[in-house]
This record gives structure tokens, C-alpha cells and sequence, in this order.
């Protein structure tokens, strides 16, 4: 997949190409009597690139890929060592838990509140989670439900939530979901401030609707068989809503977007179809006004200059406080 995109990231689509001769067409009716009498003209492709044009295209997106991956505080690196062996690095983030696709740490910089935490696959994955398979998503529920449960437990809700400012694998960072817990009361307020926040973004003419439901009815997803256990029951229900739910089939990772996970079954979603009027701070400010937290925790806030073992220190106080251990999943993962 991340081949596939280097390889036609920056290639004009069909689509691009028609818009391009629109744009260029300064007489244009948005008719179906002018496109059918210009239809060929419209259609008209420019000129093939040649095999020395595409080599220098492949090795410049290798080139800027490369440099991403290699500045990239999310993933893992191999370092040469002085003896000709290698050592793989751990990301700049706070490591708390590692599954075999998808790893839950600390951000790198001034949290939100206490438990602010993000999920993010291991592998480099750019910009959107759509990208993700099914058995990456799966882990991407098993840590929300942990979470759920986690800070349910404290009388805290939790919001996830995913900005894609940019589509272009060379532009676009790690892909991450944030986790941010507040207290109930407030949680529970929380869907109506995005929603009036959303309905003021962007442009105030837009081509999609300003906000998409991505909530799943779960009716559908509840086995029959009446002697399964709640517990069972809801887990089914959230695998289900997590690995084939309204937001993987509603959004795409085509279009930069943000989508806000209120639980497992779904949220609300938002195109951003104008990027340089969408703020990638959006879904930290909205939360900042619910939470009353001044604009330098959202917007701009300060990265911690930390060691590994300070990051890791860091790390330990987080389980501690939390009882990580009492919900962590990938525990299952030692025992296989």
C-alpha cells in the first residue's frame, strides 16, 4: 500500500484532469447541452509522461518519503551501530502499550489533562486511519473499549478524536487518534459543542454536508443466542461497530477530513474541504471550551524535552495512576 502511494502520489486522476480543463475553460456552463458539445475537448488528457519523467517523480517521492519516516517521533528506526549490527529505536513518545500493529503512548508535548493519551499504528502509516486493515482496526477498538472501561471506572468519559489535514503520503504525518478523558457531566455535553462548532467551520458554502453521523446502530450487531453474557454481548457489539462501522464506510481517506469518536459505535465526521481554513488544533479547541483550559494547551503547546528514561519514567507514573495494568489487552499477547 505505501509503495502503491509513492508510486502515484502526484499523478493527475481522471478526475483532476477534467477539473484542470474546466479551470481552463473560461466559457464553461455548468450545463449538460455545453459538456455534451465539449465533451472531447474536456476530456482531452495531457501529453503522457515519459519513462525519464516518471523515474525522477518515483525517486523524488522516495526521496521525500524517506525523509519523513526518518523524522518521525512515531515510528520505530534501525540504527547502525559501529559494529555493522543494528538497533531499533523506540519512537519519542511515551510508550504504554505495544500490540503487534497498533501501540498506545503519551504525546510529546504538554497534555491536554492527565489522561490525554494517543493511539497510533506501528507501522508508518500517512494521514488517515482509513488506510488501516481490519486486523489493524481491531487493536485500534481493543484500546478504546480498555480506555472506556478505564476511565469509566473513574467517572470519566472519553472522546477520540482524528484530524487529516493533508492526503498526501509525503505531507501527511503518522497517522494517530487522540484520547482524551474528562468528567462525565461534561462528556456528555461534548457532542453538541462539535456539532455547533463544525456547522461554523470551513467555508460557509460547502459542497458536503457540514456534519456526518458515523454512528452505528448496533441493534444489527447483537447475537441472538440469549445465553451470551452482557459482557460478551458488548464486545461483540463494539468489534463489529469498530471493524465495519459507520465511520470506515461513511469517510474516506481520499479527502482530508476530522472525525470525533464520542464511543465505539461512532461519532460525528466533518470534510474539511478548504485545509488552510481548518485549524489541525479544531478538536483540542473544542475540548479546551468544555474543559475551560487556556488557548496554550491547545494550540501550541509546549514539546517536553525529555530523556528515554524520563520518557519511560513518564510512561510508569501514567499506568500507575490510571491501574493500567488491570485493562492493558496486549497482556493476552505474552501469554500466546
Amino acid at each position: 500500500m505505501a509503495r502503491l502511494e509513492r508510486e502515484t502520489e502526484g499523478e493527475d486522476t481522471a478526475d483532476q484532469e477534467l477539473a484542470a480543463q474546466i479551470a481552463k475553460d473560461s466559457r464553461f456552463s455548468n450545463d449538460l447541452e455545453y459538456i455534451d458539445d465539449n465533451s472531447e475537448r474536456l476530456s482531452r488528457r495531457r501529453q503522457e509522461k515519459t519513462s525519464e519523467q516518471i523515474k525522477q517523480a518515483a525517486v523524488r517521492d522516495y526521496k521525500a518519503m524517506e525523509g519523513m519516516l526518518d523524522s518521525c517521533d512515531m515510528c520505530f528506526k534501525q540504527t547502525e551501530q559501529a559494529d555493522g549490527s543494528s538497533l531499533l529505536k523506540p519512537p519519542s513518545y511515551p510508550m504504554i502499550a505495544l500490540g503487534n500493529r497498533v501501540c498506545l503512548m503519551l504525546p510529546i508535548r504538554e497534555p491536554m489533562n492527565d489522561g490525554h493519551c494517543i493511539i497510533a499504528p506501528i507501522e508508518h502509516v500517512a494521514g488517515s486511519s482509513l488506510k488501516c486493515d481490519d486486523d489493524t482496526w481491531d487493536e485500534i477498538g481493543n484500546f478504546m473499549k480498555c480506555l472506556l472501561r478505564m476511565f469509566a471506572a473513574r467517572g470519566q468519559g472519553v472522546v477520540f478524536m482524528e484530524t487529516v489535514i493533508s492526503t498526501r503520503p509525503s505531507k501527511a504525518g503518522h497517522c494517530s487518534i487522540e484520547c482524551i478523558p474528562m468528567p462525565m457531566n461534561k462528556a456528555q455535553d461534548v457532542p453538541g459543542y462539535f456539532r455547533e462548532s463544525l456547522l461554523a467551520s470551513d467555508d460557509e458554502w460547502s459542497q458536503h454536508r457540514k456534519i456526518i453521523d458515523t454512528t452505528v446502530k448496533t441493534e444489527a450487531a447483537v447475537p441472538k443466542d440469549g445465553d451470551v453474557k452482557d459482557q460478551d454481548r458488548n464486545h461483540f457489539q463494539a468489534r463489529e461497530a469498530i471493524r465495519r462501522g459507520g465511520f470506515r464506510n461513511t469517510m474516506t481517506a481520499k479527502m482530508p477530513y476530522f472525525h470525533a469518536w464520542f464511543d465505539p459505535y461512532g461519532g460525528m465526521g466533518h470534510v474539511i474541504e478548504n485545509p488552510e481554513l481548518f485549524p489541525p488544533w479544531f478538536g483540542r479547541e473544542v475540548i479546551a471550551g468544555v474543559l475551560d483550559l487556556p488557548p496554550t494547551v491547545y494550540r501550541k503547546p509546549r514539546r517536553l524535552k525529555e530523556s528515554h528514561d524520563q520518557r519511560c519514567e513518564r510512561a510508569d507514573e501514567w499506568k500507575k495512576q490510571f491501574g493500567w495494568k488491570r485493562y492493558d489487552w496486549t497482556k493476552m499477547l505474552e501469554q500466546e
